[in-house]
């Protein structure tokens, strides 16, 4: 285990994220049992004995990019790792955009620290946009957040500023290689200086050229599925759509019940919540992905 393992390990288990190291992967839950691996840029395989370590630790299911010839969900990674990433990579309309985005907004690097005071502002209005609920424990616990990551050595924030306003930043945490996407905020009456274009293009430019960093990530496509325009913007800017295929394990105690109706009983609480809660809509999407994972849709 490497010091940058121990470091990601350290700053999981403070916001109380479920942490497994095996077979040189970091498997962390993002709720429900579900753990994924890092670093996760491409496929991989996973033997017999690893699942059966995994679930000894605890996991319900194991959600990662197969390269075996099993059963899968038709999925993607974004990612950027062209060493001479610039605006030359940027697609069209958007390269012009960025250039005017750099013209009238500034984009630097941040104390982590910086986003205690300003950076809740941009989380409610991003939320509210997106049609998303927050109250005051969401911003507690982005609190806790910023507090855990403002004292790792993985983890940097940048903003865009225009003037003197913050009117987005970005979170992210460089691991094995990899430099990942955490969080993204903004503020809904800056976005009209393209703000977002200055951000990605700049802190994107500035990790892909450091030594260490082979690519920049923003991990496998969310379960609750992503935007057509979110996933078009992230192409036009030079994000490659790496397509893989996403495979479900479940655990073996759990998987009689879950494949002969506990599923369907679960999706069918879960989607009476999916408006109002963020974990009821991740269960859905678990369940419909392994669903169709069942299916082989491999050539969806």
């Amino acid at each position: 285990m490497t010091s940058e393992d121990e470091a990601l390990i350290n700053f999981l288990e403070t916001l109380g994220v479920r942490v497994i190291f095996c077979k040189d992967h970091l498997w962390n839950s993002d709720g429900l049992r579900m753990f994924l691996p890092m670093p996760c840029k491409g496929p991989m395989s996973i033997s017999q004995n690893e699942q059966k370590y995994l679930w000894h630790q605890g996991a319900f299911f194991l959600r990662f990019p197969t390269r075996d010839n099993l059963p899968a969900f038709p999925s993607h990674i974004y990612l950027v790792d062209d060493k001479n990433y610039d605006l030359g990579s940027i697609m069209g309309n958007q390269r012009k955009e960025t250039r005017r985005a750099l013209r009238k907004s500034t984009v630097t690097r941040i104390p982590i620290q910086y986003l205690y005071k300003d950076g809740f502002d941009l989380i409610k209005d991003t939320y509210s946009r997106q049609g998303r609920t927050w109250n005051q424990s969401t911003i507690e616990s982005w609190d806790r957040y910023f507090h855990a990551a403002a004292n790792n050595p993985l983890f940097e924030a940048w903003g865009a500023f225009v003037g003197t306003q913050l009117a987005a930043y970005r979170l992210d945490f460089s691991y094995r290689g990899g430099f990942y996407g955490e969080a993204l905020f903004n503020r809904r009456d800056l976005l009209k200086y393209q703000v977002m274009n200055a951000l990605m293009f700049v802190s994107t430019k500035e990790a892909i050229r450091r030594k260490e960093i082979d690519h920049v990530s923003y991990g496998m496509r969310g379960l609750i599925g992503e935007s057509e325009a979110l996933n078009r913007f992230k192409e036009s800017m030079g994000y490659k759509r790496v397509p893989i295929a996403e495979r479900i394990e479940v655990a073996p105690w759990l998987k009689p019940a879950f494949d002969f109706g506990l599923s369907s009983i679960i999706n069918a609480v879960a989607r009476r919540y999916t408006d109002t809660s963020a974990k009821a809509g991740r269960i859905c999407g678990m369940i419909n992905t392994y669903r169709r994972q069942r299916m082989n849709c491999l050539d969806e």
